[in-house]
């Protein structure tokens, strides 16, 4: 079918190009630390300003998409996005850089749920779980293609130069393939076959009822479950990112020239994609999503804990535990959204998933910024930065486990309404056997 081919595919590179623009500035630290004096802090509110500008439009941005256009919408943000990233190779002061990232956190946190809509838009909800994996992977590809386009960058020109080159691709080859291909809904792209056009629509006035209805803000505020995914998702959050951001500087203490940390930097987001695939086909195949989450959390805490007793020096024992450990810190995503969905209550539904989003990125923040604050505390080392990194994980595990009964009856519950539904049905019972 066209649409997996057409739409998923820009959707994730837009994106991807997104990631790359949010997470580049980890590349530049150390130069930047170089040209502008940077401290430790002053790098990691560098690299965390930009969430604060992130949250302003996460809400508004899958509002306007919904009730004007996504594929309008998306346009303007990725033009606004692309102006603030280039401008951030052109600044001279720290205070000049901090504006310039909080800008495009500000221009690209209505991206994000606008794409959202525009998948839910063109896959029904026996196809969105796919769809929704498949631009999960952003993370990963995005990582794989930022390491050697950054390195080369930095290796023939200099860090504003990286920062003017990847700032202008949305605007260059992502605005394009957007507006050429993607349509708010089917029913307006003509390239889509009539055939494939009423499946769509047909599946969701099928499966939409329920589906498109809208929880109150209320409810989400007043949930507790939703504050305890939010807190999750927080944790998780500050050490994923914190870890995505300051793996390029420990690295470069252990390969020390940009080209090499380019290249050895690929292999721990190969292992966070084919990690993401297998825990989630396990989890739901298996079941026990909540074991999976709380094995994979526990091992992100020891892994990157343990490798503050590695010294640079050792560098393939320092680039193992990097493999390993941003493979555990991301495999989670899958199980836990799953959990998110099936716990939270439906009136809280549309409102709660945005305030654990919208809270969850603080965390984006004050991981990059405490990460620093811990490396100026031992004298520019990361052995503190890590075991961080290791006790964050470690505390969302164990918040994961809390949630053990409550999905268990939960499923139950499920298990229960589906066998009745199925009563009045003339159908053979081997058919269920």
């Amino acid at each position: 079918m066209k649409r997996w081919t057409y739409i998923l595919p820009v959707v994730v590179f837009i994106y991807v190009i997104c990631y790359i623009d949010r997470t580049n500035i980890s590349f530049a630290l150390p130069h930047l630390k170089t040209d502008m004096h940077l401290t430790g802090a002053q790098q990691g509110l560098a690299s965390g300003i930009f969430f604060w500008g992130y949250l302003l439009l996460q809400i508004p941005g899958g509002y306007m998409a919904e009730r004007w256009s996504a594929r309008q919408w998306i346009a303007i943000l990725m033009v606004l996005w692309s102006i603030a990233a280039m401008a951030s190779g052109l600044t001279n002061s720290v205070g000049q850089l901090l504006l310039a990232r909080f800008l495009l956190g500000v221009a690209e946190g209505g991206v994000q749920p606008a794409l959202m809509t525009t998948i839910r838009a063109w896959f029904p909800f026996a196809e969105r779980s796919r769809a929704f994996a498949i631009f999960k992977l952003y993370t990963p590809i995005a990582a794989i293609v930022a390491a050697p386009f950054s390195g080369i960058i930095l290796t023939y020109f200099d860090w504003r130069w990286m920062f003017i080159i990847q700032g202008g691709a949305p605007l260059i080859v992502g605005l394009i393939a957007w507006l050429a291909i993607v349509r708010d809904t089917p029913a307006k792209a003509k390239w889509l076959s009539p055939t494939e056009r009423d499946y769509i629509e047909t599946a969701r006035i099928q499966e939409g009822e329920q589906l498109q209805s809208r929880g109150t803000f209320k409810a989400a505020f007043t949930s507790r479950i939703v504050w305890h995914f939010a807190l999750i998702y927080t944790l998780t959050q500050m050490g994923l990112l914190g870890l995505t951001l300051w793996m390029p500087s420990v690295l470069k203490k252990a390969f020390h020239t940009d080209l090499k940390v380019g290249m050895v930097a690929i292999l721990p987001q190969i292992a966070a994609g084919a990690a993401i695939i297998l825990v989630g086909r396990s989890a739901d195949r298996r079941g026990g999503h909540i074991a999976h989450m709380s094995v994979v959390l526990g091992s992100a805490a020891l892994i990157l804990a343990g490798a503050s007793l590695v010294s640079a020096d050792q560098k393939w024992i320092v680039l193992l535990a990097m493999i390993f450990g941003t493979a555990a810190s991301i495999a989670w995503y899958g199980p836990f959204w799953a959990t998110v969905t099936k716990l939270t209550p439906v009136a809280a539904a549309g409102a709660g998933m945005g305030l654990i989003n919208g809270v969850g990125n603080l965390g984006s923040f004050f991981g990059p910024y405490v990460g620093g604050w811990l490396s100026d505390l031992s004298g520019g080392g990361y052995a503190l930065t890590q075991v961080f990194f290791g006790v964050v994980f470690g505390v969302a595990a164990l918040l994961v486990l809390t949630l053990r009964k409550q999905l268990r009856a939960a499923t139950q519950g499920a298990a229960v309404t589906v066998t009745e539904a199925r009563q009045p049905m003339t159908v053979d019972n081997k058919d269920f056997q």
